[in-house]
């Protein structure tokens, strides 16, 4: 009977190769833990933008991010209206203010958009649906998922429980009218929408005149990439340089998600985490393999001489490397599934284990045994069957 001489070295010291498995399954759970919260910064990026109705939008040429979006005039979604094919252009304002927590009244920044109620803003019946019930500027909705920091009536989250809770936005006094579910994503931990003369009352510099953005529709089987181009021509100043961004939905999506990713701190660290953990996990397999190939360095020897060739014996350790990443990465995956449940209910992070990710960390990981059980076989091409007796 043929046997597989990978799986028996691995099998003959089972203690050893219980503790050989342990340090590369913690290896290939930081991989999933980095990574895990690298896609965080990607979903919280996106939670908001996903979920609101637009094709095109117009925004500032100073944009930075979602809070920091700088504005534009209203002159400029006014005119997106006489291009044809546009189908709506609602103004949308955001920024940050200071929330009162009703229950002992500490301020917290929270996001607040001003919208039109009867306006295309949210394509989300979750966020959408009770948009009607603004009808007073004192009248604002909360997001459901906004932290306990804010304070919801059942210390948690907010909820049917804190309809007509009395308290302050900006200095002003609001009346919670009703809900949605959104997430306010990386710059801050709670959102609130209120109506536009609601929001000219909570930020009175002009607000209504300058939106921060502009939600354009199309036609159906309109061109983005063509409207675009005539709305950026139209607003063009006597230099023929545009004074406002256009930008298609697609390209708002990837703008965001490469901001947070590759020009902020916070993507940076988990990227370079990512890598921090492959040389890691790189460095426990070469040391585990190189560890077992000199213990064994006498049994090769051994077979070399019965007539197997070098070559042979450096399958025999790959062979072993890719068991070793295969037994290991099961129970990896098992770990960081909870840490990702447990993760996203204490920290309230959109943080889940994807197909994608489950592809990709697995070939990572093959790739690292592969490359750590090549150095191993350093030992292996060196031996000198004859000195090993």
């Amino acid at each position: 009977m043929r046997v597989n001489l990978a799986l028996q070295n691995i099998r003959h010291s089972l203690p050893r190769t219980i503790v050989s498995l342990a340090g590369i399954g913690i290896a290939i759970t930081l991989i999933f833990v980095q990574l895990g919260f690298r896609g965080a910064v990607e979903n919280t990026a996106l939670m908001i933008y996903e979920k609101m109705e637009f094709d095109l939008i117009v925004r500032s040429r100073d944009y930075l991010h979602f809070i920091d979006s700088g504005t534009i005039p209203q002159s400029a979604i006014d005119l997106t209206r006489s291009v044809a094919g546009v189908r709506s252009a609602v103004p949308f304002h955001v920024t940050l203010v200071n929330w009162r927590n009703p229950l002992n009244s500490d301020l917290r920044g929270m996001v607040l958009m001003g919208v039109d109620p009867a306006a295309p803003t949210f394509h989300s019946e979750e966020v959408s649906g009770d948009l009607d019930r603004l009808t007073s500027p004192s009248q604002v909705l909360v997001d459901s998922e906004s932290s306990p920091e804010f304070g919801p009536a059942n210390g948690k989250e907010f909820s049917s429980l804190d309809i007509g809770v009395q308290t302050e936005l900006a200095g002003n006094p609001v009346r919670i009218a009703g809900l949605y579910r959104m997430g306010a994503g990386l710059t801050a931990n709670g959102s609130s929408m209120i109506s536009v003369d609601g929001y000219n009352r909570m930020v009175p510099w002009d607000a209504v005149w300058r939106p921060a953005m502009g939600l354009i529709r199309l036609e159906p089987g309109q061109d983005p990439e063509r409207i675009a181009a005539q709305i950026r021509s139209l607003s063009s100043d006597a230099q023929n340089q545009p004074t406002i961004e256009v930008l298609a939905r697609r390209e708002v999506l990837a703008r965001e998600t490469s901001r947070w990713i590759t020009e902020t701190p916070i993507g940076f660290v988990f990227t370079l985490g990512v890598a921090t953990a492959f040389i890691v996990g790189a460095a426990i397999f070469y040391m585990v393999l190189s560890n077992d190939v000199a213990t064994r360095l006498k049994e090769y020897a051994t077979l070399q001489a019965m007539g197997y060739r070098t070559s042979w014996l450096a399958t025999v350790v790959l062979r072993q490397a890719v068991w070793l990443a295969l037994f290991a990465f099961v129970p990896s995956v098992i770990v960081s599934v909870v840490f990702y449940e447990v993760t996203s209910v204490l920290a309230n992070l959109p943080i889940f284990m994807t197909v994608s990710r489950l592809v990709f960390v697995f070939m990572l990981t093959q790739v690292m045994c592969m490359v750590s059980g090549a150095l191993a076989l350093r030992k292996l091409w060196s031996a000198e069957p004859a000195s090993l007796f």
